[in-house]
């Protein structure tokens, strides 16, 4: 089995905002890859404008050949909605899946409200050819509700067995933190017989596990034997001021069998970030992919992905049960 106690080998940037580019102004936040095949990888992102309201990128790499860039797509997969709807103030993906010959785009809506910083919802948006996406409904297919009183976003979806189960950050309140209002949140799933429509419920995955407005946002899920690695971002109340209330990584590992949720594992690095590189004092957002006999993960650094995204591997052994 891997060993997911193993340390990472940090490579650096492997997408950085396009200098020169018309209205790409910063930003490469919120990698997701869909592979498409063992040589095409595409990497949807979120960059912002001057105004930093964000669209949805993407870049094609191809993961045998050291992660080389082999595509572009940096004109806005699609528009913000209209004025007045859930994501007219901007989009960010957070997972992408085929269903029936199709790229299904599970992303985050944002809209400004005046009281706080932003609303989120989750969004649906689906595509023939992986780079022109449309919504599939005019509102999100998940939004705020019993369970869910302050915003949701980051959604990951997974097939399981008699349909869909989605893992997403619920928001549970904004506190004052040194005279701004900052959102907590924890993460929670919920489940749907075909991907599209969810149930109004949800249940916790994790809290706030120490009671000290901790919270985790952007889950990612690899498949293990006897269960799966949830993949998160953790952080406190303070993380702003960096050290240990900065974003951190970390995961988790999930038994399929008992639902049984192991300790968190922080991601470490075999060479970390010095006081100059672009992930610093922050790493959140991560996904992991498999490639071969090792794993790949992309995440962004300082100020959520401001200088762009990152990646860093890992080695696995390939002698037992995979």
């Amino acid at each position: 089995m891997p060993d997911h106690q193993g340390k990472w080998t940090r490579h650096g940037l492997l997408v950085s905002v396009k200098v020169g580019h018309g209205w790409w102004a910063s930003h490469a936040q919120v990698p997701t890859v869909l592979a498409f095949s063992s040589r095409l990888w595409r990497i949807f992102f979120a960059g912002r404008n001057k105004d930093n309201r964000s669209s949805i990128l993407a870049v094609d790499v191809d993961p045998q050949n050291g992660m080389r860039v082999v595509g572009e797509h940096l004109d806005p997969i699609m528009e913000w909605g209209p004025s007045g709807t859930f994501d007219c103030s901007g989009l960010g993906p957070s997972c992408a899946l085929m269903v029936d010959g199709r790229v299904r785009l599970y992303y985050s809506g944002i809209y400004a409200r005046n009281d706080v910083s932003f609303q989120i919802a989750i969004g649906l948006a689906v595509s023939g050819d992986g780079v022109s996406f449309k919504r599939a409904f005019a509102g999100p297919i998940r939004g705020i509700g019993p369970v869910d009183p302050y915003f949701v976003s980051t959604p990951f979806v997974d097939a399981v067995e008699g349909g869909y189960l989605m893992w997403y950050a619920s928001g549970t309140g904004w506190v004052n933190v040194k005279g701004v209002l900052e959102p907590d949140y924890v993460l929670r799933s919920c489940v749907s017989p075909d991907g599209v429509i969810w149930e109004l419920g949800s249940s916790i995955v994790l809290p706030d596990d120490l009671g000290d407005g901790v919270s985790h946002t952007r889950p990612w899920l690899t498949h293990e034997v006897g269960g799966v690695r949830l993949w998160y971002s953790r952080r406190g109340r303070d993380f702003r001021a960096g050290g240990n209330q900065a974003y951190r990584l970390f995961s988790r590992r999930i038994d399929t069998r008992d639902g049984t949720v192991g300790e968190a594992e922080p991601v470490i690095f075999s060479n970390p970030p010095t006081l100059d590189d672009f992930d610093s004092w922050m790493q959140a957002y991560c996904c992991v992919m498999r490639c071969a006999n090792r794993d790949v993960m992309f995440y962004n650094g300082n100020g959520f992905g401001e200088a762009g995204i990152g990646w860093a591997t890992r080695d696995f052994d390939m002698t037992g049960p995979v």
